[in-house]
């Protein structure tokens, strides 16, 4: 469900529900781009839970993953924090199966480099394993699990 206004029965902004073994957030997109599919949104810093896409590579933590229908600009809709979702690899980061994710910029996804690189400073944090690959900019499937 999208909508860009709210009718009496619908959730209120961070409202959590299950399906099934699937948990979702109902959230308000007020970020000036749109919430494809398989990206992964974090808070805009505004109120609550209205969200944005990111643009920090490796240091916003992400609220949900876009599931089922794009949510345009000032619209509500419902983000996936646990279970199986397509998800969006970032430009220029191929990911494999069994890769652990982490958020990449502008809501895309990548691979945690396990390069010794990390070993002064905190790696990325995961919130996602691919189980089906994707090529650079193209879209697999994995199961998330963002607290």
């Amino acid at each position: 469900m999208v909508t860009a206004t709210l009718g009496a029965n619908d959730p209120e902004v961070g409202t959590v529900t299950t399906d099934g073994d699937e948990q979702y957030v109902f959230v308000y997109n007020d970020g000036t781009t749109q919430i494809s599919v398989g990206e992964g949104a974090t808070v805009s810093a505004v109120t609550g839970y209205s969200v944005t896409v990111s643009s920090v590579t490796h240091t916003d933590v992400p609220v949900g993953v876009c599931k089922h229908a794009t949510l345009t600009t000032a619209t509500y809709g419902w983000l996936i924090r646990r279970g199986f979702s397509p998800y969006k690899a970032g430009p220029d980061s191929a990911v494999v199966t069994g890769n652990a994710l982490t958020l990449g910029a502008d809501g895309r996804w990548q691979a945690q480099g396990t390069s010794t690189a990390y070993s002064q400073v905190a790696m990325p944090m995961v919130y996602g394993k691919a189980v089906l690959s994707a090529a650079s900019a193209a879209t697999g499937w994995a199961y998330f699990n963002i607290a």
